[in-house]
């Protein structure tokens, strides 16, 4: 998919807007849904940001972005996935609580949880949605140029369309990762999140709710 034209970016702004709002869901979620802009225009946040994730130049960048876009976290709960399937509900509890390494319980338990209620793209949502934001932090930093972000984002688009067709399967998708990912317990993300996330498909100046993925 190719965006060239600064009219075409203008245009696919509020898509991108939507897409990027869930990396701030959180007590700041409101302010960001209201100044989108904010999430990423400033330079010491976007460099902190890409510190944070271990990211110092445009080299490691690009091997970064490429690597979520090919394969992603979505990848390994993919993987755990197709290997609690193959077991019956019984058989998957007693496989989780035998694990000894409370990271991996944690994130079994999890997949169990929503083995069978997620979307063919698993926990997509989340590597789309930090995909671009790094895509943003690279271009605010000058790791990448205004043409580099945009061809990423054209590589990104397709992708989420492919994969969701209403944004509260993209939200759940993107919770779902969260919960996956973080070394907490399984349902913190969205217990602690809750709130802000029906804020996001109720506030009627929500990028999510002009449009559908």
């Amino acid at each position: 998919m190719n965006i060239n034209t600064q009219e075409e970016r203008k245009a696919w702004m509020p898509y991108v807007h939507a897409v990027l709002s869930l990396c701030s869901i959180g007590q700041e979620v409101g302010y960001f849904m209201m100044n989108p802009k904010m999430q990423y225009e400033m330079w010491n946040r976007m460099r902190s940001f890409l510190k944070q994730h271990e990211l110092h130049d445009k080299e490691q960048l690009i091997a970064d972005i490429e690597w979520y876009l090919e394969t992603g976290r979505r990848d390994e709960f993919f993987r755990d996935s197709c290997l609690l399937s193959m077991l019956s509900a019984a058989e998957r509890s007693r496989y989780i609580q035998l694990l000894t390494n409370e990271q991996r319980r944690r994130q079994l338990t999890v997949v169990s949880r929503y083995l069978w209620s997620l979307p063919p793209g698993g926990i997509a949502a989340y590597d789309f949605s930090w995909i671009m934001l790094k895509c943003f932090a690279g271009k605010q930093v000058g790791y990448l140029s205004e043409d580099e972000m945009w061809s990423y984002i054209g590589r990104i688009i397709p992708m989420i369309k492919e994969n969701f067709s209403e944004w509260e399967t993209y939200i759940a998708s993107y919770a779902v990762g969260q919960s996956y990912l973080l070394q907490e317990s399984p349902s913190s993300f969205v217990s602690k999140n809750r709130q802000y996330i029906m804020q996001m498909m109720s506030f009627r100046q929500s990028p999510m709710l002009q449009f559908k993925p």
